[in-house]
């Protein structure tokens, strides 16, 4: 989120109150009462939060969850992305619990639920025209910090970042301008060093 003006960050409520080109104005619940609203000049906002599953706030609190959930409030599901026991249900994201074929929990991440939206958007269509249902399979490489048992460091690992990002770009124009950006970039920072090198050497000698 980039911004040229101020941004005013509310610490009440939970919305965002104003946007336009100049400013920001962003409402958040308070970690602590009695906080007052907080002008903030930035030229770049971060925005982190973390996941919570919202499938527990769908039932009613009085009654039993009918659906399987977590302790994290995951609804568990099989490998079609359906949740278990209620065929016509399938969750994803944030919403699901979903184990690979070793047994281990897939890691709550938007490489993985932008994967399972392809998959969930399929098998609703399959399950519709009583088409076989596709299981889901995730592509670690997607998500190269993912890999078991695979560190990549230096060159490489920056590399195999840059890739992975760009091939979840969702279009080839995204694709090509983010491609060109990171190519000028570099060319930049090439001559930079190279100048920055000569002049060294021109100085010393």
């Amino acid at each position: 989120m980039e911004t040229s003006g101020d941004a005013t960050v509310k610490r009440e409520g939970k919305d965002i109150a104003e946007s336009n080109s100049e400013k920001y104005v962003l409402d958040l619940q308070p970690a602590e009462k009695g906080l007052e609203s907080q002008i903030l000049e930035a030229d770049l906002v971060l925005w982190t939060v973390g996941s919570k599953a919202l499938l527990p706030e769908l039932e009613p609190c009085d009654k039993p969850h009918e659906l399987p959930l977590n302790a994290r409030g995951q609804a568990e599901t099989d490998e079609t992305l359906r949740v278990k026991g209620h065929p016509r249900i399938f969750a994803i994201g944030d919403s699901s619990s979903l184990r690979d074929s070793a047994g281990r929990l897939l890691p709550a991440t938007a490489q993985v639920a932008f994967q399972q939206a392809d998959f969930a958007g399929w098998n609703l269509w399959a399950a519709i025209n009583n088409r076989p249902l596709l299981p889901f399979r995730n592509d670690a490489a997607i998500s190269p910090s993912f890999i078991d048992g695979v560190t990549l460091e230096g060159p490489i690992g920056h590399a195999a970042r840059k890739l992975a990002y760009l091939i979840r770009l969702p279009t080839d124009e995204h694709r090509v301008k983010v491609g060109l950006s990171w190519f000028t970039k570099s060319a930049i920072d090439s001559v930079a060093s190279v100048q920055s090198t000569l002049t060294k050497v021109l100085s010393g000698s």
